[in-house]
């Protein structure tokens, strides 16, 4: 239990680094209409790349785990 909230603090931490170094890249100038979009492609981009490697995973196709 206790490692698990490590890691789970530990990804919160690094998420939310990214996010504000994403915040920074595409809102230099203040916050407006067109550095909000560049973020929504960025995004886009990312969900696409999580989703590809979900997809490419293949121990991810079984319903139960293999047993040892």
């Amino acid at each position: 239990m206790g490692s698990a909230a490590g890691l789970l603090r530990t990804a919160t931490y690094l998420g939310a680094m990214a996010a504000s170094a994403a915040d920074a890249a595409f809102f230099t100038h203040g916050a407006d209409t067109g550095g909000l979009h560049h973020l929504a492609l960025f995004m886009l981009a990312g969900a696409v790349l999580l989703l590809a490697a979900t997809l490419i995973d293949r121990s991810l196709r079984q319903l139960t785990p293999r047993k040892a």
